[in-house]
C-alpha cells in the first residue's frame, strides 16, 4: 500500500510538463500554521496562516485564512463560507509587473478515514477569488477587479513508523498532493495550473498538535499560460488544534 500511495502522488503532476511554453526553476521555502477551534460537537472555526518565500526568503505570498467548521461526525466536516487574504510580491527569475494582492471567499469539505495503518484525508475547496490589478502604464491601482473561480482537491496520506496508528509520541511519513484547476476573467488556459506536491517525516506531539517538515515542489502556470514555474524546496506544516466543547 506505502509504494502505491507514493507512485500515484509522484506520478500526479507529470502528466502537468509543458513542452512550448517557457520553464523556470527556482528554490522555494514555505511555512504552514493550521489549527482548528472546537466550538461545540457541531460548529468549530478553522484558520491558517501561511508564509511562502522564494529564492532564498525573498517575499513571495503571505495570507491567513479562516471559516467556520461544520462537523456532520467524526470523519466528515465542511466550511459553508470562509475568507481570505493574500498579499503577494515581486518575487523570482521573472518577477510579475506588479504585486497584486488578492480577497477570497472559499467552501470546502473534509473527510478523513483510515485504511490499515494508513490515514486518508481528502479536501474539496471551491474559491472565488477577486485580485486586485494595475494599469500597466500608469501603475495605478485598479482595486480588486478581476474575479476567478478555482476548484481544488487535496489528498493526505500518513502513516505511522513507530506504532500500529498515529498516537501522541509517534513518527509518521506521508504524502500531501493538491492539483487546481481555474476559470473566469483572463485565465487563458484551460487546464490544470498548479499542482504541489510534498512529502516528509513528522511528529505527533500530542492528540492535538504535529510537527512536519519535508520536500515540497509546486508546478504553477502563470495566468497568461506562457510561462512555468517549477518551485523546489521545504515546507514545515505546524498543526496545532483546540477542543473548548468539553466545556459544554
Amino acid at each position: 500500500m506505502s509504494k502505491f500511495i507514493l507512485v500515484l502522488a509522484l506520478g500526479m503532476p507529470s502528466f502537468l510538463a509543458a513542452q512550448t511554453r517557457q520553464v523556470i526553476t527556482q528554490p522555494t521555502e514555505w511555512f504552514m500554521f493550521a489549527s482548528n477551534m472546537k466550538l461545540s460537537k457541531k460548529i468549530g472555526f478553522t484558520f491558517d496562516a501561511q508564509f511562502r518565500f522564494s529564492q532564498n526568503f525573498e517575499g513571495m505570498q503571505h495570507f491567513v485564512r479562516n471559516g467556520l467548521d461544520v462537523y456532520v461526525n467524526q470523519r466528515l466536516s465542511f466550511v459553508p463560507i470562509g475568507y481570505m487574504y493574500v498579499w503577494n510580491y515581486r518575487y523570482g527569475e521573472r518577477p510579475p509587473a506588479f504585486a497584486d494582492n488578492e480577497q477570497r471567499i472559499w467552501q470546502q469539505v473534509f473527510y478523513k478515514h483510515p485504511i490499515g495503518k494508513w490515514r486518508f484525508t481528502h479536501r474539496l475547496r471551491l474559491e472565488q477569488r477577486f485580485l486586485q490589478s494595475h494599469n500597466s502604464i500608469t501603475g495605478e491601482d485598479n482595486g480588486y477587479n478581476i474575479f476567478r473561480n478555482r476548484l481544488r482537491y487535496r489528498l493526505v496520506a500518513q502513516e505511522p513508523l513507530n506504532g500500529s496508528a498515529i498516537t501522541p509520541k509517534t513518527f509518521f511519513t506521508g504524502v500531501m498532493n493538491e492539483a487546481f484547476y481555474s476559470w473566469g476573467k483572463d485565465v487563458s488556459t484551460y487546464e490544470i495550473d498548479q499542482n504541489r506536491f510534498f512529502t516528509g517525516v513528522g511528529y505527533q506531539i500530542n492528540k492535538d498538535f504535529f510537527v512536519w517538515p519535508g520536500f515540497f515542489y509546486q508546478y504553477l502556470l502563470r495566468s497568461n499560460g506562457a510561462l512555468q514555474e517549477n518551485n523546489l524546496g521545504f515546507l514545515i506544516w505546524v498543526s496545532y488544534n483546540f477542543d473548548f466543547s468539553k466545556k459544554e
